[in-house]
């Protein structure tokens, strides 16, 4: 694709001083990914890694796909997978090497080490070796990963779990607000807080003044896909501050909590507000890894032995825990069919989002590698055979999609390898090499 001509301004900017140019602000970041849709650094676009975690298993059947190359079909539980199918790699047939149940799988999923405590996890690992220009290694977001705590996927050692950030405004203002702003939290009369762009209201209006009309456009653009993020994610809470003024005493589960308690559990942790925080923190990821934010990305929905009940909004009308629906027997697997293919149109709405990101002729997806998992196999039977993971994304052309991966009983360790392999890594295993070594055969381009 042919560069379009510079203008001077862009002339004066390059990849490691544009942020110190602007400083890291929603205006620096936005007007970052300005310049990089166009390519204008003359630069290769950065390897960048997402994982996506839904909890509590699957089950096998329904789940993984008939046929295996590019002749495959989705069943029931990953249906909604069918439509990104053109940039997914299914996997079956990959074997955990976790011990114990929900909590050895926990630990292991992203380590790749026998443990109950876990270990630095591939996340962590990899944020550190594509930290170079972006303020965050990683930026990890949860829906409600923290509404029981201690029980972690992410760790940044054996024992030591990595802080999740649940709460979609302070992740927002935590990411792109800058150092000196980030931890200033401005009130005006009546309490709700002053949107990060107002801070930089004169930065932006002093660099519209230099810009071409395209190049404003599109900062208009991303500014804007800012201040909704902001108008979202503070609506969460606000909705929550409203409900608590209109009564001394709320009723959870069956219990009642006195006025004091009235903002237990946060209104972030609240199960009516779990598909509404989940699609705005699938934005606010999109968004820092288009805007060089970060390189590296965690989401995590809920945690293991989740709680969950999916009659919130948007849900599937299940008013049973999460954990409970997924040891389903043999009469009612149609509730966690339904629950895991929730969590798998969520997926697939992320990965559209990242396609939707244009990065000079090619899509952040494009650049970008996707794993979305969970932390044993089979809900019900508690085993880790033929474990539920899901590739996505190409990784620069690194990895050829759309086709479907009899691993045979390979190892998980397998699949992390050959994620550090296409972020560019040089890494031939990762975690316990007893249990593998090299990437997964198959997953090349």
């Amino acid at each position: 694709m042919r560069k379009q001509p510079l203008t001077s301004l862009q002339q004066e900017l390059d990849r490691r001083n544009l942020l110190r140019y602007l400083g890291f602000s929603a205006l620096g970041f936005s007007f970052y990914r300005v310049l990089r849709e166009e390519q204008l650094f003359g630069a290769t676009p950065a390897k960048r890694a997402v994982f996506f975690y839904f909890p509590d298993g699957i089950i096998k059947e329904q789940f993984h796909p008939s046929g295996t190359g590019s002749n495959f079909s989705f069943p029931a539980m990953t249906a909604p997978l069918e439509k990104v199918k053109s940039d997914l790699i299914a996997i079956k047939g990959v074997r955990y090497g976790a011990e114990g149940s929900h909590e050895g799988g926990a630990a292991y999923c992203l380590s790749g080490k026998k443990s109950q405590t876990g270990d630095l996890t591939i996340d962590n690992y990899l944020g550190e070796k594509l930290k170079a220009d972006v303020p965050f290694p990683t930026v990890k977001l949860g829906v409600a990963a923290n509404f029981q705590p201690n029980r972690p996927i992410s760790y940044l050692a054996p024992g030591s779990g990595s802080p999740i950030e649940d709460d979609p405004a302070k992740a927002l203002r935590d990411i792109f607000g800058s150092p000196q702003r980030a931890s200033l939290r401005l009130q005006n009369s009546d309490s709700s807080e002053q949107s990060l762009l107002d801070f930089c209201i004169e930065d932006i209006s002093s660099l519209k003044r230099r810009l071409g009309p395209i190049e404003t456009r599109k900062l208009d653009m991303h500014l804007e896909a800012l201040r909704e993020l902001e108008r979202r994610s503070q609506s969460v809470q606000s909705s929550g501050k409203q409900a608590a003024m209109c009564k001394n005493e709320i009723d959870m589960r069956g219990q009642k909590f006195p006025e004091q308690d009235v903002n237990y559990p946060k209104t972030i942790h609240k199960n009516e507000a779990f598909g509404v925080v989940g699609d705005i923190m699938i934005d606010i990821l999109v968004h820092a890894l288009a805007c060089g934010v970060t390189n590296v990305g965690l989401l995590q929905w809920s945690h293991p032995v989740s709680p969950t009940n999916f009659d919130f909004p948007g849900g599937i009308g299940i008013a049973r825990g999460h954990h409970d629906i997924s040891h389903y027997g043999s009469n009612n697997a149609q509730e966690f069919v339904e629950a895991q293919s929730w969590y798998m149109t969520r997926l697939a709405t992320m990965i559209e989002r990242l396609k939707s990101v244009q990065e000079g002729d090619q899509t952040l997806l494009f650049n970008t590698v996707v794993m979305g998992f969970t932390e044993i196999a089979d809900g019900n039977l508690h085993d880790f055979e033929n474990a539920g993971v899901v590739l996505a994304g190409q990784a620069g052309g690194h990895w050829a999609t759309g086709k479907c991966i009899d691993a045979a009983g390979a190892s998980h360790n397998q699949i992390l390898v050959s994620i550090l392999q296409a972020c560019g890594q040089p890494d031939n295993t990762f975690g316990d090499p007893s249990l593998g070594m090299g990437a997964l055969p198959g997953i090349l381009a």
